[in-house]
């Protein structure tokens, strides 16, 4: 096999972090991931993901950035997930670039208490540039999210750093105001949404509804209502519950107004309730047959079949 430099570069630092040193132990390096809880196998992988890691200093490098992680209350045991995760956050300097912008991300909104949460799930955002942070932020606002909602929305979905405002951001935007969505509500509801593909994924989700008659308008209001709609699986969600539906007997309009029934279980939730509200020979809409704990629906129940329930002190 001929090796390019870039592919003897990353043998090399393989290599590096595989045999012991001339003296017969292992790297520093090595050794002192090994006691932070991440077996070799994982830092060779680290390695081929990312040669210069197995060039850090431990000192100066990566002591640092457990010390502040501990620091952050980040549990010892989830750090070797972080450095797998984004080994490059070894390399930032702490005072010039991750504690600079920890403050910025704290300024917009960033609880300072979740940075454990918030970097365990995803690493990566500390080590994207400045200019890239404030261009999402500034979006954000442009979109009309309130800006104390930002740093919920980073706290939240960090990883909505990671999409592009021109490719992801905006366009996913306009798609859901061009059917109605109220898109500043919808990214506060529901950012993965806009890491989705819009012809591979959200598109054919409006078209599912369309193809069964529900308006444009209709739609918006469902996305609007529940968030989370059009990142649902069609084949594995979206279709069998809608299937069921038809067989409940409901006109098309409970969906409108209560389209939170796709985020239940169709075995656990929605045929054994509607099979005792059935039982019972009483009719509840979607939300009273869905929404509430098992000891308020079978409260629900029993004044329906006492005939004191009037349909109008749900709550």
């Amino acid at each position: 096999m001929v090796l390019t430099p870039t592919s003897s570069n990353k043998h090399k630092a393989i290599a590096r972090v595989s045999a012991p040193t001339s003296g017969g132990a292992l790297p520093e390096l090595v050794l002192y991931l090994l006691d932070l809880g991440m077996d070799h196998e994982e830092i060779k992988n680290v390695v081929r993901k990312f040669p210069a890691f197995a060039y850090y200093n431990v000192d100066r490098k990566i002591k640092p950035l457990v010390a502040l992680l501990l620091e952050l209350g980040v549990p010892r045991s989830n750090i070797p997930g972080i450095i797998k995760k984004r080994p490059q956050l070894c390399g930032i300097s702490l005072s010039d670039n991750l504690k600079p912008m920890m403050t910025y991300l704290e300024n917009v909104g960033i609880n300072k208490d979740k940075w454990s949460k918030v970097l365990s799930r995803f690493p990566a955002l500390l080590t994207y540039s400045r200019q890239k942070v404030e261009t999402t932020v500034s979006f954000l606002t442009e979109l009309g999210v309130p800006k104390e909602n930002i740093g919920k929305i980073l706290t939240r979905c960090p990883h909505i750093m990671s999409y592009s405002v021109n490719d992801n951001l905006r366009p996913t935007a306009e798609y859901f105001q061009s059917i109605g969505a109220d898109a500043a509500s919808l990214i506060q509801k529901s950012p993965q949404a806009f890491g989705l593909n819009i012809e591979a994924k959200l598109k054919p989700i409006t078209e599912f509804f369309l193809e069964r008659d529900f308006t444009m308008e209709e739609i918006g209001t469902m996305a609007n209502r529940f968030g989370i709609i059009h990142t649902l699986s069609m084949e594995d969600n979206l279709l069998p519950k809608y299937e069921y539906f038809l067989t409940m007997g409901y006109p098309r309009n409970e969906l409108v107004k209560f389209p939170q029934y796709f985020g239940y279980s169709l075995e656990q939730r929605i045929k054994p309730r509607y099979a005792r509200m059935i039982d019972c020979g009483v009719r509840l809409i979607l939300n009273q047959l869905l929404s509430v704990s098992d000891s308020r629906f079978e409260d629900i129940l029993r004044k329906r079949m006492d005939g004191i329930w009037d349909g109008h002190n749900f709550g």
